[in-house]
Formats: C-alpha cells, structure tokens, sequence
C-alpha cells in the first residue's frame, strides 16, 4: 500500500471524521488502469455530515501529502470523495456528496476555501465503479454497505455531467477528452472502461486527425510523452464536440426513475 494512503488512513483512524463507517481504494488502482498521472481514488462512508473543523483537518492533511505540489511529503495525488451512507442509501438520484477533494481545486484549498455539501451528477460512476473494483481499507465491503445504482440513474448521470466536464476543457484538455470518450464507450457498451482503453476503442469513429489527437490524450495518459496543449486549444475543441455530439446522439428520448 502506498504511504499516501497508509497516513490517510491513519488519520481517519484518529480522527474519526463523520463517525466513518467504511474507506475504500477505488478507481484505477483497483480495476487495473492505473497510470503515471492517474489519482489514487479514496471514498470515505460517514454517518454524519463532516463538520467545518473535519474538512480543514482533511484538508490540510491532504495538501500536505498529496501530489507533486504536496508540502509535507509529495507523492501521487489523492482524488478523496466522503459520502454520508444516508444519502446514498437507500440510494436515489441526484445524490448528494459531503466532501470532495482533489488537486485541481488545490488553488482553492489554499486560499482558505472547504468543499462543501452539493449534489454530484458524477456519483452514480463512483459508486458504480467501486462497488466492482475496491480494496477495503476499513469497514465491510462496499457492495454489503451501498445499494446498486440502476443502469437508467448511471446514464442519465453522464448527461448531466456534460456541461461542467465542457466547461474545464480549456486547462484540462487530456482528462475531458478522455473522458467523454469513456462516457461514450459506457453509453455503447455498459462497461466502465479506464479512460485509454475506452479512447482507443472511440478512435475507431472519429476522424483521422480527431482520432490522432485522442491517440495524443492517451499516451499521456500512460506516461508515454509530455502533453503540451497550449497550441491545441482549437483542436481540442473540435474533437471534444465531435466526441459530444455522439454522446448526444445517445441520449434516451426518456430517463425513467431519475428525480429533478
């Protein structure tokens, strides 16, 4: 086990925060993709929402510990999602997640500011994800504490996660195009595949020079080159909405079960 998550662990012990119920590794490091620049995906079950004093705690841990730009101890950035159990059990959607941490928000974290309380579109993927690929850290496992989330809830969570994935293009190309690429292979096929696996199966659809810079996206991805975007923004672009209009072109006329 990593040290990262050994000393996240550790202070989750101590502190308690939430009363934690479970801690899971998740994501790529449990399904075989993880990568050079991929997180280390923790999910934290809580039985009470964190209070303030508990998210700085976490936080401030966390900008400690990790990424490269960690000041105590720099190692593989940490993506910490907590989810109270009453809110995703008995499960319904949109569901709300209590605490979310990851190195894109670092900015934030530094000047002062906690995350908070909000629904996310995307947890019907975490979710999904981690009850087939998760490693205990503390807790029973996640399939005996989570209900399973329906097909019609983890579709509809990929159109609505659209929007905000459009809106971080600029700045965080590789990750949205690979992305929409998974979201596109998910839709195709039900399977939630790492994002290169999923890339290299969309490439198929697009057209050459789309499906060279989606090629680019994903040997990055695996730590085969440095990616420099800052000449690709209109390239970026334009495969992005290729890649969104044949999700788009997916979307059921109707979504049953999913509550607005």
């Amino acid at each position: 086990m990593e040290a990262t998550i050994q000393t996240l662990q550790a202070l989750i012990t101590r502190e308690a925060p939430g009363s934690p119920v479970g801690t899971y590794v998740t994501g790529s490091s449990c399904d075989g993709g993880l990568r050079p620049a991929s997180d280390l995906d923790i999910l934290l079950i809580t039985r009470v929402s964190l209070q303030a004093s508990e998210r700085r705690i976490l936080v401030d841990h966390l900008l400690g510990h990790s990424g490269r730009r960690a000041t105590k101890q720099p190692g593989r950035p940490v993506e910490l999602t907590s989810l109270v159990l009453g809110d995703v059990k008995p499960w319904r959607y949109p569901a709300m997640r209590d605490f979310l941490y990851g190195e894109w928000r670092r900015a934030d974290y530094e000047a002062g500011h906690l995350p908070c309380r909000e629904a996310d579109p995307n947890l019907p993927v975490i979710l999904t994800v981690a009850r087939e690929h998760s490693s205990v850290l503390m807790g029973p496992p996640l399939a005996e504490l989570t209900d399973l989330v329906p097909r019609e809830h983890l579709t509809q969570s990929m159109f609505d996660v659209l929007p905000s994935l459009l809106d971080d293009l600029v700045g965080d190309e590789r990750n949205v195009l690979l992305t929409l690429a998974r979201i596109l292979y998910t839709l195709r096929t039900g399977v939630i595949a790492p994002k290169d696996v999923a890339a290299a199966d969309v490439r198929s659809t697009l057209a050459p020079a789309h499906a060279q810079l989606l090629d680019f996206a994903a040997q990055a991805y695996r730590g085969e080159l440095h990616d420099d975007w800052t000449e690709l923004g209109s390239e970026a672009s334009a495969v992005a909405s290729a890649l969104t209009d044949r999700i788009t072109a997916l979307r059921p006329r109707r979504v049953e079960g999913a509550e607005h």
